[in-house]
């Protein structure tokens, strides 16, 4: 393990220097910063938090390695913190109960990791006002190899949530109804929109916002601004977002 994080040292290095004004996905937030391990004494707070035992991969990085920071969308939330918000299943998931949030993906929601289960140590998203919470890699390493090897590559991050389901998607598809209705142009409707016009808020029922918290989009909402782009939307159309309570 001590020669994969060596490597990772290295490739996190690396992503850091091609990256200097912080433009990849995410990268404002975590900027590329690896927090020290969690010490012995954080270590024992996790478990008596969470009850239980980290798995063991995850364990080993928060230790070892890094308790949060860099890491997969807007970066890995500080272990010690997140035991703190630890997330119930909705009813009509059976298997797991309890899992402790990873990462914000966007939009609010989260990535979690189930403590308890059949899925414990698998790495799920938790979209539940989409009704979408399910297992999307089978562990926290992969989770975290995943998205190195995709920043890699053209189509880039996993949305992970269908675009035409997410908040700006369906708040641009509307004004842009209206406006072909007022008979205006597209060019010049987008145009119309300053920075911050459009606000997305935390709606999921997860502890890691609060209700109506204004939040960061998620992947493929940040996919259909850029689309957009040649088209004079903004790119910091969106209103800027709280971190998630693990991180404030």
């Amino acid at each position: 393990m001590s020669e994969l994080f060596s490597r990772l040292r290295e490739i996190l290095a690396a992503l850091t220097a091609s990256d200097p004004t912080c433009k990849r996905f995410g990268a404002e937030q975590h900027r590329y910063e690896l927090l020290p391990p969690v010490t012995d004494i954080e270590l024992a707070h996790i478990e008596e938090r969470i009850r239980g035992t980290l798995p063991e991969d995850y364990g080993d990085y928060v230790t070892r390695f890094s308790a949060g920071g860099v890491g997969p969308y807007y970066g890995l939330l500080r272990a010690d913190r997140a035991a703190a918000f630890v997330i119930t299943a909705p009813t009509n998931v059976t298997a797991w109960k309890r899992a402790l949030p990873i990462a914000h993906i966007g939009c609010g929601y989260a990535v979690v990791m189930p403590l308890d289960g059949a899925a414990a140590g698998q790495i799920w998203i938790d979209a539940r006002s989409l009704l979408l919470v399910e297992p999307v890699r089978p562990s926290f390493t992969a989770f975290y190899l995943d998205w190195i090897d995709r920043l890699a590559q053209p189509q880039g991050l996993d949305p992970l949530v269908p675009p035409d389901r997410c908040a700006v998607s369906a708040a641009l598809s509307g004004y842009l109804a209206m406006a072909e209705a007022k008979g205006t142009a597209l060019r010049e409707a987008l145009r119309e929109l300053g920075a911050g016009a459009i606000e997305v808020t935390a709606t999921d029922p997860l502890p890691i916002f609060h209700p109506g918290d204004r939040v960061d989009p998620c992947v493929a909402c940040a996919r259909a601004i850029e689309n957009l782009a040649e088209q004079g939307l903004r790119s910091d159309v969106v209103a800027p977002g709280l971190p998630p309570l693990p991180a404030r």
